[in-house]
């Protein structure tokens, strides 16, 4: 352990400030690219839900099941080759 490595002041400094930019950046690009979820999938749950129940001599379980065939195509559409599984199991589930 003779060759041990000391941290100096100026490393520590070196340090402090890569650790600011850091930070600046991550509040720059919060700035520019705030968390909002795309509510897309959500407005076509919704809509699928109020189509079927809207419609004469539904059974209760009728919009719930076009509810799982929608996500089922957004997550196609919006994960091609990522969640095509998901997607396949979504429908299975919504064909029960």
């Amino acid at each position: 352990m003779k060759d041990q490595h000391r941290a100096t002041i100026a490393d520590y400094s070196t340090i402090y400030e890569l650790l600011h930019r850091v930070e600046a950046l991550e509040v720059a690009a919060k700035l520019n690219h705030p968390e909002k979820p795309d509510s897309s999938l959500v407005e076509r749950v919704a809509d699928a839900i109020v189509a079927k129940a809207t419609s004469a001599g539904i059974v209760n379980d009728r919009p719930a099941r076009a509810a799982i065939r929608e996500v089922a195509a957004w997550l196609r559409k919006e994960f091609p080759y990522g969640a095509r599984g998901w997607a396949m199991r979504l429908e299975r589930e919504a064909k029960r």
